[in-house]
């Protein structure tokens, strides 16, 4: 991914003004909360949140402040110019920070050992905050939040073509998996499937085969094969290495929207050759944690959803007489 510079920042932080609906608050609580799903970040990390935060706390309203001031004041180490300018911010936003171990001041306790409670502190966060070995090893972008995840689907959805690349661009703000630890079908035969379901102009197959190679679920399967700009195929395509020419009759055939016009299928192939393995699974980990609300909701509807319906419905069983009878009964009345 390349270096985030300051260009970037001023293209980030007008995401959305061209639209009814200011994205930026969006935004911010997105990364923030990508950012923290790693305990600890390398100097570039840091320094790449510090820049985009500063920025967009700068225009974004007082409960987005609040909000990332809450999430920020349960990290470990968050990044101290961010928290600083946070907690000179109004009381509201202040407050959950006020108490954080880095904000501080050093109190010695003999032989320049932190004050006990600092230290108190300190360990309460780092037995929070902090997971083993194995388990950090084991944790990966899959594992995200199904709110943050949501989130960052409807921004990037969202968003115009240079906006997405934007997006793209800085997903490396979190922790970031090795290349193939985010686990999707990379069989030969899946690009096959999904050029043929492509040239059929089979949609609904093209969304199953997606479903099934990227384990996702079927309604965000559907979104991605339907999408007229086409980058979620491009990271589709890059996360289980379809060959570039096979993605090229792909873009041409999947949507008349996009293969109408060769300018969109070019940029998009260029998008491809550009992006990195580590992106597109980036993405893909987020489809996938949506994945797993889905599966949820599935798992808690009744066994016969309709039965309820039907039982509210079926009319109250009456007893009828017997024609015979009401015949005796209609002579004893005369």
């Amino acid at each position: 991914m390349e270096t985030f510079g300051l260009a970037n920042l001023d293209s980030l932080a007008e995401i959305g003004l061209r639209r009814r609906v200011d994205m930026r608050p969006t935004l911010l609580r997105v990364l923030t909360d990508l950012y923290i799903q790693k305990t600890t970040h390398s100097a570039d990390e840091e320094r790449h949140y510090t820049e985009l935060a500063l920025r967009l706390l700068e225009v974004v309203d007082v409960p987005t402040r609040a909000t990332v001031a809450v999430r920020l004041a349960h990290h470990l180490s968050p990044p101290l110019r961010v928290i600083q300018s946070l907690v000179n911010d109004l009381p509201e936003v202040a407050a959950p920070l006020r108490s954080h171990p880095l904000l501080q001041p050093p109190k010695s306790a003999g032989a320049g050992s932190p004050h006990p409670s600092v230290a108190a502190n300190v360990d309460d966060a780092a037995a929070c905050d902090t997971k083993p070995k194995e388990a950090a090893a084991a944790t990966v972008r899959g594992e995200i939040d199904s709110r943050t995840a949501n989130e960052l689907n409807e921004l990037f959805f969202a968003a115009t073509a240079d906006e997405r690349a934007l997006i793209l661009r800085n997903l490396d703000v979190a922790s970031r998996p090795p290349a193939g630890r985010v686990a999707v079908s990379r069989n030969p035969g899946v690009g096959q499937r999904l050029e043929a379901a492509a040239l059929a102009r089979n949609r609904e197959d093209f969304a199953h085969q997606l479903m099934q190679s990227l384990r996702i679920g079927r309604a965000q399967a559907r979104r991605i094969a339907g999408d007229a700009l086409g980058e979620p195929i491009v990271i589709a395509a890059k996360a289980i290495n379809l060959p570039r020419d096979l993605l090229y009759r792909i873009l041409m055939f999947v949507n008349p929207v996009i293969g109408h016009s060769v300018e969109r299928v070019y940029a998009l192939a260029t998008l491809y050759d550009e992006m990195t393995v580590e992106t597109a699974e980036d993405m893909v980990a987020i489809w996938q944690a949506l994945a797993k609300t889905e599966r949820a909701a599935a798992r808690h509807q009744p066994l016969l959803w309709d039965d309820e319906t039907r039982v509210r419905a079926r009319p109250a069983v009456t007893t009828r007489t017997p024609a015979a009878a009401q015949t005796k009964q209609r002579r004893d009345a005369s």
